[in-house]
């Protein structure tokens, strides 16, 4: 069965979506079979790949539209395209009983064919992000250390206590880990030693640096093991994606 992780922060611009593509195609390069889920409204993950234009869209299959469709990027790593639609999912689905459950139970019949399925969480405490939350083993939070950084971060583990009590008591924090992080500034290094203080044990000893080929490298279609495999970034979440895969 697979393990479903969330790449999630209330906060925008942390490197969420670039950290769940990267980690995807790294645990895809480590030999793991890899389900990439674009649940953010922006659909940046399905663009920062190189998927334009999807006929099938997430959106799509959580109104039963059609059939979940998964569209293969790479060896061992294929991608269920989002959509701008998803912005509208809460009015749409938000009367239903089992609207949390809808997106589990979409991913219930390809958890076999899976060693992780991603979530790339929209930056809202909507219907989309519980539905994430319901059905994912483990949560992943991007933050840069940086002021205010722990503010979002409150937001998702206050999040985290309810949903264990109201709709998967299973879910738990997998780590949090900086990104853009430059340990040069004192107020980054300040900020990110606090945080580990704060929250012992689930602050990773992975991070991502400031990198101008992750900037890039989405821009072209790709991941940054296909731009630039020799780069800090690529480094950084090979890195990573062993210590995720430790935990």
């Amino acid at each position: 069965m697979s393990k479903i992780l969330a790449f999630t922060n209330q906060k925008g611009g942390v490197g969420k979506t670039t950290s769940t593509a990267n980690v995807g195609a790294g645990l895809a390069r480590a030999g793991q079979r890899v389900l990439l889920v674009d649940l953010d409204p922006q659909a940046n993950l399905t663009k920062g790949l190189g998927l334009v234009d999807a006929e099938h869209t997430v959106y799509g299959a959580l109104l039963g539209e059609y059939k979940l469709k998964a569209y293969s990027l790479h060896n061992n790593l294929a991608l269920v395209a989002g959509s701008s639609a998803l912005s509208g999912f809460e009015k749409v689905k938000g009367d239903e009983l089992d609207r949390e459950f809808l997106l589990k139970e979409l991913l219930e019949p390809v958890g076999e064919r899976c060693d992780y399925i991603l979530l790339d969480c929209p930056p809202a405490l909507g219907l989309v992000t519980l539905n994430a939350y319901a059905c994912a083993q483990a949560l992943y939070v991007p933050l840069e250390a940086q002021m205010y950084a722990a503010d979002g971060l409150e937001k998702v583990l206050e999040l985290v206590g309810r949903v264990r009590r109201r709709l998967n008591p299973d879910l738990s924090v997998g780590g949090i880990f900086f990104t853009r992080h430059d340990g040069r500034k004192i107020l980054r290094r300040e900020t990110a030693e606090e945080l580990r203080a704060l929250y012992p044990g689930l602050v990773l000893t992975s991070f991502i640096r400031e990198s101008i080929a992750l900037g890039e490298a989405p821009h072209l279609g790709q991941d940054i093991f296909t731009y630039a495999p020799q780069s800090a970034g690529a480094a950084d979440y090979q890195a990573l994606v062993a210590e995720i895969l430790t935990r």
